[in-house]
């Protein structure tokens, strides 16, 4: 496979988990707002970071840390259904935010929150 079509898979599989895991949220009641991804898909690198956000920071405040490795389980439970590439890229870490932390701290700019 040439390396276009790779990353194209790659991201496929990641665009197909945000789908099944916002239903999921919804279904479930859990205030998940937005996901970003920091991933390069380059041999030297070895994971993707997967960053959960709620839409207010008392949202976020009342996750509490079992439902947030839940929602780390089930994450990592839709990347597997969707052919994402472990063997590639196994190191999969989750960062928990809040939109209005964005909005509030990095002039609502979600690239400078994720540098």
């Amino acid at each position: 496979m040439i390396l276009t079509e790779m990353k194209d898979s790659y991201n496929n599989s990641i665009s197909k988990t945000d789908i099944i895991f916002f239903d999921w949220c919804e279904t479930n009641g859990i205030p998940i707002f937005k996901i970003h991804h920091v991933v390069t898909w380059e041999d030297w690198d070895n994971g993707i970071g997967i960053y959960f956000f709620t839409k207010t920071n008392r949202e976020l405040k009342d996750l509490s840390e079992v439902e947030m490795e839940e929602l780390k389980m089930k994450y990592l439970e839709f990347l597997n259904i969707n052919n994402y590439p472990f063997s590639k890229f196994p190191n999969v870490v989750f960062e928990f935010d809040s939109d209005q932390n964005v909005t509030e701290n990095y002039e609502g700019n979600y690239f400078y929150r994720l540098r």
